[in-house]
């Protein structure tokens, strides 16, 4: 079989020139030091710059069973409990107190608002209890557990009650969670230029200087981006 031969010089680049205009975000505003660290992103394809929040507590589940030990003489239901403002992780106690009414117990101890059968409840848990067949009898109840979050960060919504109604980091760099989560850079500390960043709806510029200012997170205006002179 016959090979053809390609003759290579010592340089087969060809003389020329070329230019690159490099244009910032601007996302950074000032000479803060920056702190930086890789943190574990879910939920879709976000972009540079933004407001990320952690997602802290799970979702809850409930038991049925007397606080006591042994099964509830009631038979009837309770819908899947949601968090609501101030959900703490660890165990809630639903104790019958009589058929119609019950107590709630957080899991630091603390006595929360008593509910009623068929009335939603409202707190730091919602779910509503509805009568069955027999009737609840004191003692009856349920153990709503609320586990601990992933801790991965999502984009902070300000109406959120896992943790990541709190804003606490800003995403260094574009990543896509879509397909699961992934390692993406994040700063936790700096200053940034409001009109770079990227955040919900649920959130003013105003608040989220508020809320990020006690973590060393400043946001600037176009105004005062710039450090004096």
């Amino acid at each position: 079989m016959a090979l053809s031969v390609t003759s290579v010089g010592d340089n087969t680049q060809a003389p020329s020139i070329s230019a690159v205009t490099y244009i910032p975000d601007q996302l950074i505003a000032g000479n803060l030091k920056l702190v930086t660290d890789n943190v574990n992103l879910a939920l879709g394809t976000l972009l540079r710059g933004t407001v990320l929040g952690q997602r802290q507590l799970g979702t809850p589940a409930a038991v049925a069973g007397k606080p006591a030990g042994g099964a509830n003489t009631g038979n009837g239901t309770i819908t899947p409990p949601a968090l609501g403002t101030g959900a703490k992780a660890g165990a809630y106690v639903l104790t019958f107190t009589a058929a119609t009414t019950f107590s709630l117990t957080a899991p630091d101890g603390t006595q929360l608002a008593s509910g009623a059968v068929g009335t939603a409840y409202a707190g730091q848990l919602g779910f509503t209890v509805s009568a069955g067949g027999t009737a609840f009898v004191a003692g009856d109840g349920y153990t709503i557990t609320v586990p601990a979050g992933d801790l991965a960060y999502v984009q902070s919504v300000a109406t959120a009650k896992d943790g990541s109604q709190l804003p606490v980091a800003v995403l260094a760099d574009n990543a896509d969670a879509s397909g699961g989560v992934v390692v993406a850079p994040v700063y936790l500390q700096g200053e940034f230029n409001g009109n770079a960043l990227i955040y919900d709806a649920s959130w003013t510029l105003a608040a989220l200087k508020l809320a990020m200012r006690p973590l060393e997170i400043y946001i600037k205006s176009s105004v005062s981006a710039s450090d004096p002179s």
